[in-house]
């Protein structure tokens, strides 16, 4: 019998910049997330102890002030939280469909394709956003 492991993964370069910015998404205060973004070294994929990140967090959250913030500083839009879900993942799970149609921009489509069905997996996407939304 196979025995599944669920690893959380704490940084050990988290800072209290880190801890800001996934406040400041929490809160949606976007002017502080564009300050702590501002700050040297920040990366808004970095997981927290409990897996989480500022990025998955704005998508989940359905936060897209911050979201665009983020993807304006060349965030990884391919990174996966400790339970190795994308920030689209969340985004189309809570239903947060302005946050799938600008992920879907930004070409996180490839996440969701398998053996060059990116035209089918894009439609589906967006028809689900559209009904959402």
């Amino acid at each position: 019998m196979r025995r599944v492991h669920i690893r959380f993964y704490r940084s050990d370069d988290w800072n209290k910049y880190d801890d800001r910015l996934m406040k400041a998404v929490e809160r949606g205060e976007v002017d502080k997330v564009a300050t702590v973004l501002g700050k040297k070294g920040i990366i808004p994929t970095k997981l927290d102890v409990e897996g989480r990140s500022a990025f998955h967090l704005a998508a989940t959250q359905g936060q897209l002030e911050c979201l665009n913030l983020m993807l304006g500083h060349n965030v990884d839009v391919t990174a996966k939280d400790a339970s190795g879900k994308s920030a689209l993942h969340m985004a189309s799970k809570y239903g947060n469909s302005l946050c799938v149609q600008k992920l879907l921009q930004v070409k996180c489509i490839s996440l969701f394709t398998y053996k060059g069905e990116e035209e089918k997996a894009q439609c589906y996407l967006l028809f689900m956003c559209f009904l959402l939304h």
